[in-house]
């Protein structure tokens, strides 16, 4: 004799199918993760090299009384004095009305001085943004016979350089977001490897390198950093005759 449950599902048979139907929503969702990461990671690239772009732009755009360009100041990050007139922490650039000097050489990328949109990284964190004096100001301009003071290596500690005495370089800090300023304008903690501190301590050395683990020499890093060259700045300029 059947008994009611011989033509349907045992517990057992239930409990697999759902077991497994678990297992492959949960592939499926590491696989949407790691895809949605990888976009966000795209796109902050993509971020990058606009930023670049408009910095140019704004050195052919912009010149100083005797007609040679400049690049924009930073926008100074919460926190830093700023001289009469400026405010800090808004986008805008500070610079001194008087001196044409900026009054800092390292902040938040000025997204509204530039016009950039979206100003901030796939992760809503805002870009950092450090200038060499000599190429900012707006008294003095640039001179092809002029270097960066910034370097960009590949490790913070013994690291060797990828590009040095650079202009300007542009970091979105990544996924987690430490040293960056967030989106309601607050200073996110501080990272703990040095090698993401390298890019967060205001010195001119930045570190550029592929994301590695918190186990790794130089710890957790999942910064993206990208510089403009004085050859390129300096063949876009002359190009426009805008130099010599």
């Amino acid at each position: 004799m059947k008994t009611p449950f011989d033509s349907g599902f045992t517990l057992i048979e239930m409990a697999i199918a759902l077991f497994i139907l678990a297992l492959l929503m949960g592939t499926g969702l590491s696989l949407l993760s790691a895809e949605l990461e990888q976009r966000h990671v795209e796109d902050t690239h993509d971020r990058l090299k606009d930023a670049r772009e408009m910095l140019l732009g704004y050195a052919l755009s912009h010149a100083a009384v005797d007609a040679r360009p400049y690049l924009p100041c930073p926008d100074a990050r919460p926190g830093t004095s700023v001289s009469s007139g400026n405010v800090s922490n808004d986008g805008q650039e500070d610079r001194n009305a008087l001196t044409g000097a900026c009054d800092t050489q390292e902040g938040n990328l000025p997204w509204v001085t530039l016009g950039l949109t979206p100003h901030s990284d796939a992760w809503a964190n805002r870009l950092r943004y450090r200038v060499s004096g000599n190429f900012s100001n707006r008294n003095a301009g640039m001179q092809l016979s002029y270097m960066g003071d910034i370097n960009i290596l590949d490790a913070a500690s013994g690291g060797i350089g990828i590009a040095l005495n650079v202009p300007a370089v542009i970091v979105s800090h990544g996924k987690n977001g430490m040293g960056a300023i967030n989106s309601a304008g607050l200073a996110n903690p501080m990272p703990n490897g040095s090698n993401e501190s390298a890019n967060a301590d205001i010195t001119v050395n930045f570190v550029s390198r592929t994301t590695s683990s918190a186990g790794t020499a130089g710890g957790y890093f999942d910064d993206q950093v990208i510089w403009l060259s004085q050859y390129t700045l300096f063949n876009r300029l002359v190009q426009a005759g805008r130099l010599p």
